[in-house]
């Protein structure tokens, strides 16, 4: 081979590298900008005119019908502020009602995505009246708790597990209940399966949770634009674990849940359209606990099921076996 075509070889070949790299660090770029952008759009809460709005998904395809989700009276109970420094800084703040009378008897209840505490106060007055002490939260990067990212219940996990500890520090001999809606059962969930609870911790209720928060996204992503997961959402997995501290795709309740005996209610709606009815039954063969439960509620949509007639005579004929 002459020294020319040598030449024209190196050349040729160096501009095909050249090109492909371009092609492909383009691609990576593009990949990475609509990461950002959609884990702004999804977890990111703040506008220019008000720093706590929720997400912007929340806003248009929660809200963006018209029909605001409105917050509960706030029950009509002797109440305290509580304070809880996270794990990663974050000051984090909830509201602790007592029951009229004398208790060892605890609920900790998770709200769910781009709401806040006042959203599960409904909840809150019913535990009262049945005698429990509340600890409604308001979940990080919500309400009036600290942080930029809501998490979809991968850190809100272990934020549960330390405010399950804030209970004991106030009453070492509680019984306490971890009832989470929707983000909050995904929580509960997941602090269930991550085995940092306190043994003071007796049973879970979990409402309307998801299975995975990647097959979630996936969903939400082919209705509200009409696209395939990949590979936005695995770009977006990256760019999440780097900006908000967890992984979507390793945050599973699914995967948790295997890890976890404790007692547990699993809550759906026949009529949820955010989150699939199938996923109850997916996420209930998937718990080893040797006392779980279901509840299946027919014609009432996502976060509404606690209208039903039955929910709170069978939260409370399960939760009270294991408050005892």
């Amino acid at each position: 081979m002459t020294d020319l075509k040598k030449t024209w070889l190196a050349v040729l070949s160096t501009a095909i590298f050249t090109a492909l790299f371009t092609a492909a660090a383009l691609c990576a770029g593009a990949a990475y900008l609509a990461g950002c952008f959609f884990i702004d759009l999804a977890l990111k809460r703040g506008t220019s005119d008000n720093p706590d709005a929720p997400p912007a998904i929340f806003r248009s395809a929660i809200e963006g019908n018209g029909r605001a989700i409105r917050p509960a009276p706030k029950p009509n109970f002797d109440a305290e502020s509580w304070t809880l420094r996270s794990f990663d800084g974050l000051t984090l703040r909830a509201t602790h009602f007592e029951p009229e009378q004398d208790s060892r008897r605890w609920v900790l209840i998770l709200h769910g995505y781009g709401l806040t505490q006042a959203h599960v106060w409904s909840y809150a007055t019913a535990y009262l009246a049945h005698g429990y002490h509340v600890v409604t939260p308001d979940l990080r990067a919500s309400g009036s708790s600290d942080g930029v990212y809501t998490t979809m219940g991968a850190l809100e996990a272990r934020d549960a597990a330390d405010w399950a500890r804030r209970i004991v520090s106030a009453d070492p001999e509680a019984r306490i209940v971890l009832h989470g809606v929707s983000m909050g059962a995904a929580a509960v969930m997941l602090a269930a399966g991550e085995n940092r609870l306190p043994t003071n911790v007796a049973a879970v209720v979990e409402d309307s949770g998801y299975a995975n928060i990647y097959d979630l996204f996936a969903i939400e992503l082919d209705k509200l634009l009409s696209l395939p997961a990949y590979p936005l959402l695995d770009a977006a997995d990256l760019v999440c674990e780097h900006r908000a501290g967890f992984s979507f795709r390793k945050a599973a309740p699914v995967e948790a849940l295997r890890h976890s005996r404790l007692p547990i209610l699993f809550i759906h709606g026949t009529a949820d359209r955010l989150v699939p009815f199938t996923m109850m039954q997916t996420l209930y063969d998937a718990s080893p606990s040797p006392a779980k439960e279901k509840l299946v509620i027919e014609k009432i949509g996502h976060g509404a099921l606690y209208q039903a007639k039955n929910y709170f005579p069978k939260v409370f004929a399960f939760t009270d076996k294991w408050t005892e």
